[in-house]
């Protein structure tokens, strides 16, 4: 990463998901990222707080918790004042983790206590709380604050009823589910016994991983260098899929949360080729910008292995193929 690169979304994404697989120092590039973030050489400015905790990240990751705690507090700060960032929580409970590891139990244990009541109104904090307890040894506590959570969200026959009107009706849902699959993980650990909320959770996942011929809903996703194909041959289809590709990573994400919060079952995403989507129009001889020809390319594509499952756990590789993990690539993107 040189000195005078203008840092992109993509960008950020492939420095978490490369510096230590390459070998690369990590604490000379969480400097390199600080670096970018005092000069102005984000591509986007909301992204500051993304590489802000990136670089305390990668500081800790090279036992420089002192530079560490120092970035995360700043991403703190830029994530407050954007409307487009990581979220607050996460770089706060990265915190928490970092006092933690500093011998500052009792600042972490407060630091994290006041994350506490996100559980019942942010999806994610059932990811980013559950994982600092985790981190800090307190795995029976997370088990405790999800059980407490849950008993306070959504009783379990909503969960599949279609929300009301209006931009934040797909947020119990959403806060539910996010807390019913992290407390079934966290207890599979503790080797606790199952309960109705377990079994529910099972069921629930055996729903979203059923056969290709159950009913479900696929989002059609074009990586990045199909992407920029696409726009190139078909200007007019970035209405329909994004004027950039983050913004049309973002568009998927928002859909499949979306369809997931209103009970939809088996979420998948679907990654498209420019060859055969322009095939596929000649062959039934209409524009490639007509929606018909999306919804039938969707339809013909009968092979489950093009099907990748939504969504990917929250440490694995995101479904975008970025290379970074879907905490950290796409999952912030449904927040919008």
């Amino acid at each position: 990463m040189a000195g005078t690169d203008v840092l992109t979304s993509d960008d950020l994404d492939e420095i978490g998901a490369t510096t230590l697989k390459r070998g690369d120092d990590p604490r000379r590039v969480a400097a390199s990222l600080v670096e970018a973030v005092d000069q102005d050489r984000l591509a986007d400015p909301a992204d500051a707080a993304y590489a802000l905790c990136l670089a305390a990240e990668l500081s800790a990751e090279g036992d420089d918790l002192v530079s560490a705690l120092a970035q995360v507090d700043r991403a703190v700060a830029a994530d407050r004042g954007s409307d487009a960032g990581l979220g607050a929580g996460y770089a706060r409970a990265l915190r928490a983790e970092l006092l933690y590891r500093l011998d500052r139990v009792d600042d972490a244990m407060v630091a994290l206590t006041a994350l506490r009541p996100q559980l019942s109104r942010d999806p994610e904090a059932a990811y980013y709380v559950t994982d600092a307890l985790e981190a800090m040894d307190r795995t029976e506590l997370a088990e405790q604050w999800l059980t407490e959570a849950l008993d306070l969200a959504v009783p379990k026959d909503d969960v599949a009823q279609e929300p009301s009107a209006g931009d934040d009706a797909v947020e119990p849902v959403q806060v539910f589910n996010a807390l019913l699959q992290s407390r079934h993980r966290v207890r599979r650990e503790l080797d606790l016994p199952h309960d109705a909320h377990d079994d529910l959770a099972d069921e629930l996942h055996e729903i979203h991983t059923a056969p290709h011929d159950v009913e479900g809903v696929a989002e059609l996703f074009w990586p990045r260098a199909e992407f920029d194909r696409l726009r190139a041959r078909w200007p007019e289809l970035t209405e329909t899929y994004g004027g950039s590709w983050d913004e049309h990573r973002a568009t998927v994400e928002c859909a499949l949360a979306t369809a997931s919060a209103q009970g939809a079952a088996r979420l998948a995403v679907l990654a498209a080729s420019v060859d055969e989507y322009a095939d596929l129009a000649a062959d039934l001889d209409a524009d490639a910008t007509d929606p018909s020809v999306r919804d039938r390319y969707v339809e013909d594509a009968d092979d489950d292995a093009r099907f990748v499952p939504w969504p990917p756990g929250r440490n694995d590789a995101c479904w975008c193929e970025s290379g970074a993990k879907y905490k950290k690539c796409c999952l912030p993107r449904s927040r919008g």
